[in-house]
């Protein structure tokens, strides 16, 4: 309890968000404005009170630890206390040093399929929500057979995310992407790739993907608003790609002129 005797709910029930955001040198966060909006609408849908000053007030504060050309993981979480239902919420955020993220830009990271499914109906799914035991558990299970992270399959056998990540699959001239329906979380990154897909002269498309569609794509990768873009060498029994990924890396270049202009690639 705190000091007014309310129950902190996220500790207790899980009830609460949180955003995960990338910091550049020069303590850079392009996306802020997004993740701010993104914490909003899960506030405003699990009636959690929300202020966005506060949140780029917490933000502001954890730069302070950040080094100008250092690069970091910054995560605010929204904290929920009350007694029978939730009364008040607490931004708090903090930074880590980004460890390397373009050790995998070259070989590609391993995937395998999740060891359970989630339900498409879930409205859990469709927020970045405290509530992430299931997506450690299966991160962790993934990471003891040797690979980067699981991959989610939904009740109807459908693709949905990894345990951090969207994921996409380019098909001819076609990046296609599960839908939110589909149980999945609606990425900061996975957005500013649907819009750019057009630079690379690809069409963009969100519809439910299947294990056929994966085994017949020409490249598959993963991306968050860390790590960017990711491409992925193998789904354990599904797909296998090979280096140079091409795509993954232009599309890669066009997230990054998204952020920054073509002048800071």
């Amino acid at each position: 309890m705190n000091q007014t005797g309310r129950i902190n709910r996220t500790l207790l029930f899980g009830e609460g968000l949180f955003e995960t955001l990338r910091v550049y040198p020069g303590r850079k966060v392009p996306l802020l404005e997004a993740h701010c909006q993104r914490m909003a609408l899960g506030a405003e849908f699990f009636g959690f009170p929300f202020s966005a000053t506060n949140f780029a007030r917490a933000v502001e504060d954890a730069l302070q630890g950040v080094g100008d050309q250092g690069e970091a993981r910054l995560r605010v979480t929204l904290e929920v206390w009350g007694e029978d239902h939730p009364e008040e919420t607490r931004l708090v955020a903090h930074s880590t040093p980004l460890q390397e993220t373009d050790q995998h830009e070259g070989d590609g990271v391993r995937l395998v399929g999740a060891p359970f499914s989630r339900s498409s109906g879930s409205p859990l799914l469709a927020f970045k929500t405290t509530n992430y035991f299931e997506n450690s558990y299966a991160r962790q299970w993934a990471r003891h057979q040797g690979y980067y992270d699981a991959l989610f399959f939904n009740d109807r056998g459908e693709i949905t995310e990894t345990t951090t990540a969207n994921v996409f699959l380019i098909r001819g001239r076609s990046l296609i992407t599960s839908p939110v329906s589909a149980g999945l979380l609606p990425g900061v990154a996975r957005s500013l790739l649907l819009a750019s897909a057009g630079d690379n002269d690809l069409v963009a498309e969100e519809r439910p993907v299947t294990t056929a569609d994966l085994e017949s794509a020409d490249e598959v990768m993963v991306s968050n608003a860390v790590v960017e873009l990711l491409p992925v060498k193998e789904i354990g029994g599904i797909f296998s790609g090979t280096p140079p990924f091409a795509w993954t890396a232009a599309l890669r270049v066009a997230y990054r002129e998204a952020l920054f202009g073509r002048e800071k690639k």
